[in-house]
């Protein structure tokens, strides 16, 4: 059978992607939406050296910040759509961004695709030396009786953080006050201090005051109490609802990336997150590894940005 120079050509052409991504077409670049040091950065770091050695690609480490993260997010998407622009995204940057009403060039629920679910981080509800309740279920009794007596941090309007906790104010009726801060650094230290009484964050963005003793876990976000602190209730043993959110970590691309690149670095990612070495290093960070492919992942971005959107809606929260 004789082939046509033309054929020929056509099939080098569709090929390109996938060859691209194996032979070098420049590195892989993991871009994070924040400054370096925080639970994702340090993910991405962790991954980067085994995922190229499994891409037999290098993998390096870009930090985007801006904007609550929606700079990353630009970049990508005027990145090629070969594979060799992630994002190492939160719900921040694609299913929070979908719900808030702002003004975006871009859709995130739709110019971005799944490749990746790497991770889920657990929240724990912390209290700070000024609060005496015993428990959460105490603080939110007080936050009905007398509503914005008792205030929260959080790293922004907007964040995980602000909407978990208003979902527990729309739930239980609670009316706990949110004082926003650019970020957990001043927010931590006002917790600590005593000038804001609780929050609700990342186990490990809070491990460290905890194991100091300068704050108190009251309640896991969920059902599943932590090994960590196995002596804290969950949220659904105490009878709260809504509270069991997945917060998650993950790898997305712009849309147009075809499907074999996509399944080929998902391929390459989830033997990156088996490694019983990588996984002893994931631990002590608290992140919990998914691996979930780009089908799994999708679903959950899907239901992710249903809650967000209820929740944003009936709280009617804006940015302003």
């Amino acid at each position: 059978m004789r082939i046509s120079r033309r054929g020929l050509l056509a099939a080098a052409g569709a090929a390109l992607p996938v060859a691209a991504l194996a032979q070098g077409a420049g590195p892989v670049r993991l871009v994070v939406p924040f400054a370096p040091g925080g639970s994702v950065d340090v993910l991405a770091r962790l991954m980067a050296q085994p995922l190229g050695e499994r891409l037999r690609q290098d993998v390096v480490v870009e930090n985007r910040t801006g904007a609550a993260g929606l700079i990353a997010v630009e970049n990508i998407l005027q990145s090629p759509a070969n594979g060799t622009s992630l994002l190492v995204a939160s719900g921040g940057q694609v299913t929070i961004a979908a719900a808030l009403p702002q003004p975006l060039s871009f859709d995130p629920m739709r110019d971005l695709v799944p490749v990746t679910h790497l991770v889920d981080t657990p929240y724990i509800f912390t209290a700070g030396p000024s609060l005496r309740q015993p428990g959460l279920a105490a603080m939110i009794a007080d936050a009905k009786a007398r509503p914005g007596s008792i205030t929260y941090a959080s790293p922004g309007t907007g964040s995980v953080t602000h909407l978990m906790m208003e979902i527990l104010n729309q739930e239980t009726g609670a009316g706990f006050l949110h004082v926003p801060y650019r970020g957990t650094g001043q927010a931590m230290a006002d917790l600590m201090a005593g000038r804001v009484d609780m929050t609700l964050g990342s186990v490990a963005s809070v491990k460290p005051a905890l194991d100091r003793g300068e704050l108190r876990a009251v309640a896991t976000a969920g059902h599943a109490r932590l090994d960590q602190y196995p002596a804290v209730p969950t949220t659904t043993e105490l009878g709260i609802p809504g509270m069991d959110v997945r917060v998650w970590i993950g790898l997305v691309t712009r849309l147009g990336t075809p499907s074999a690149t996509i399944t080929r670095i998902d391929e390459a990612v989830r033997a990156t997150l088996a490694l019983p070495e990588l996984r002893t290093r994931l631990e002590p960070l608290i992140l919990v590894p998914v691996a979930d492919g780009p089908t799994a992942f999708g679903a959950t971005l899907a239901e992710d940005a249903a809650r967000w959107k209820r929740v944003v809606t009936r709280g009617n929260i804006t940015l302003n």
